[in-house]
C-alpha cells in the first residue's frame, strides 16, 4: 500500500513522482470511472476532434479529451490534445456489402502496456463489410471512439459519419453531456444527452425537469355529422401528439379551448383527448370540457398515472355534439390546444 500526497518539494530526492503518480492524481478531479483510480474518458464537450469525410478524406480536427488507462486498474488517465487537423484515408468500399469503420484516439505507454512505445495518436480502422456490419474493435488497450463511418457498398452512396458512440467527460461534479450515458454514475451525478438534465438515484437516471409538449387545433371543422360516439379530429384540423412515458410512469394532460353550441338550451359540444399505444384510455368527462346551450372558454388538467415507463403514448383529440347548428356561429370548437407534461 502506498499513500501519496502530490505535490510535495522533495528533500534528498524524496518525495519522488512517476507519470503514474501525476495521472492517478487526476482522478481526484474527473468523473468516475468503474475503480478508485479510474476516470470517464471521453472528449471534452463543446466541439472539437470533430470527424468529416470528403471522397477518400477523413479529417479530424484539432481538440482535446481524456483516456482512461486500459491495461491496469491503477493505470491512471492520459491528457492529451491534436492542436491541428489530421487526415486519414477512407478504405475503398465493398464491392458487396457495406461496412462500418471506426475512428479513434489512442495512448500507448510501453512502462504499462509494453507497447514499446509512448506516444499518441488519432487512428483509422476499417471494419469487415458484411450484410449486417459491426464497428471493429481496436486491440490497443487505451483509447476513446471520435466516430464510427457507415461505408455503404460500392455504388451506393456516400459514407455517413456517427458519434452517436463517443463519449464526453467532465470534471467530477461537472454535467456530463453525449448520447454515452456516465459508465460508473455517482449518486447526484448530472447528464445531459440533448433531450434534457437527468440525475442519477443510485439506482437510476431520472429527468429533473420535462419540457412539455403541445399539439395546437389548426383548422375548425367544416362540419359536424351527429354521431352517438366521440370523433378523431382530422390530423390536419388538430394533429395527435406522441410522447414517451417517464420513469415515474406519470404525466399531466391537459386539453382545452373555445366549444360553442347553441343550436338549444340542451345542446352540447365537447372537445376531448382518447390514449392508445403504450397506455390507453377512451374520451370520458374527465379527459375535456364540455359546454351545453352556450360556451366554455376552460382548460381540464389531468394527472396520469400508472403507465409503463419508456412506453410511446398517442394523445388524439376528439370532439362530439348532440346536435348540429350552423357551424361557425351556433356550433363550433376553436383555439383548442393539447399538451403533455412529463413528471419527473
Amino acid at each position: 500500500m502506498t499513500i501519496t500526497a502530490f505535490p510535495i518539494n522533495a528533500s534528498a530526492g524524496s518525495p519522488s513522482y512517476a507519470s503514474q503518480s501525476f495521472r492517478q492524481a487526476l482522478a481526484a478531479l474527473l468523473s468516475p470511472g468503474s475503480g478508485g483510480l479510474q476516470v470517464q474518458s471521453g472528449v471534452r464537450p463543446g466541439g472539437g476532434l470533430a470527424v468529416s469525410v470528403a471522397g477518400s478524406t477523413i479529417t479530424i480536427t484539432a481538440g482535446a479529451g481524456v483516456v482512461q488507462g486500459g491495461s491496469s486498474a491503477v493505470q491512471g488517465p492520459y491528457l492529451f490534445y491534436n492542436d491541428a487537423s489530421v487526415t486519414r484515408t477512407l478504405t475503398a468500399a465493398n464491392a458487396t456489402n457495406p461496412r462500418v469503420d471506426l475512428v479513434y484516439a489512442r495512448i500507448r505507454d510501453t512502462d504499462a502496456d509494453a507497447s514499446g512505445a509512448r506516444d499518441g495518436d488519432i487512428l483509422y480502422l476499417a471494419g469487415t463489410a458484411a450484410a449486417s456490419p459491426v464497428a471493429p474493435t481496436p486491440t490497443d488497450p487505451s483509447y476513446i471512439v471520435l466516430a464510427t463511418i457507415s461505408v455503404p457498398k460500392s455504388g451506393s452512396g456516400s459514407p455517413s459519419v456517427s458519434t452517436a458512440t463517443r463519449a464526453y467527460t467532465a470534471a467530477a461534479g461537472g454535467v456530463t453531456v453525449g448520447s454515452v450515458a456516465p459508465p460508473a454514475p455517482y449518486t447526484g451525478q448530472l447528464w445531459d444527452a440533448g433531450d434534457g438534465l437527468r440525475r442519477w438515484t443510485g439506482t437510476e437516471w431520472r429527468y429533473l425537469k420535462y419540457d412539455p409538449q403541445v399539439s395546437k387545433q389548426l383548422l375548425n371543422p367544416g362540419s359536424f355529422p351527429v354521431t352517438a360516439t366521440f370523433t378523431d379530429f382530422l390530423s390536419s384540423q388538430w394533429p395527435p401528439l406522441t410522447f414517451t412515458v417517464p420513469p415515474s410512469g406519470m404525466a399531466w394532460i391537459s386539453i382545452g379551448g373555445a366549444v360553442h353550441n347553441q343550436v338549444t338550451e340542451t345542446s352540447t359540444v365537447w372537445v376531448v383527448w382518447r390514449a392508445s399505444g403504450g397506455y390507453t384510455a377512451a374520451a370520458n368527462a374527465e379527459n375535456g370540457v364540455a359546454a351545453a346551450g352556450g360556451r366554455t372558454y376552460a382548460t381540464r388538467r389531468v394527472l396520469v398515472s400508472g403507465m409503463t415507463p419508456g412506453a410511446s403514448v398517442t394523445l388524439t383529440p376528439q370532439w362530439y355534439v348532440s346536435s348540429v347548428g350552423t357551424v361557425g356561429t351556433q356550433t363550433f370548437t376553436t383555439s383548442g390546444q393539447m399538451s403533455v407534461e412529463p413528471v419527473a
